[in-house]
């Protein structure tokens, strides 16, 4: 083993780019005859990082927790036998357990627009 001290190794930080700044490096990767690559190297940034905005600004922006409007309607109890049900049943599995909706039938077509938000 080598008893010499190795050179002190520098320590880099990432580098925090301003929203403004993405948007000027963007608008100018837009600008006719303009490569992504050209761009990025005249403002010291590797290209990749660039197509990463660019990547992330196609793509809408997604939050960990799905916010969905609940039904208007009280839930109303379950119906004995003869008549109509009042409200519809609804279990979903999820990777936390089952999720049970009780959708009242005068509603049914919210839904169908909340299902379709709930499943994207």
């Amino acid at each position: 083993m080598d008893n010499e001290a190795s050179p002190p190794r520098l320590i880099q930080r990432r580098r925090r780019y301003s929203r403004e700044f993405k948007e000027r490096i963007l608008a100018e990767c837009l600008q006719s005859g303009e490569s992504v690559a050209g761009v990025a190297i005249r403002h010291g940034i590797n290209p990749n990082m660039v197509q990463k905005w660019r990547k992330a600004r196609r793509q809408p922006v997604q939050d960990s927790f799905l916010h969905l409007a609940p039904p208007s309607a009280a839930v109303a109890p379950l119906p004995t036998a003869g008549e109509a049900p009042t409200t519809i049943r609804m279990e979903l599995p999820t990777s936390q357990g089952q999720l049970v909706v009780h959708w009242p039938v005068s509603q049914l077509p919210a839904s169908i627009a909340w299902l379709r938000a709930l499943t994207q």
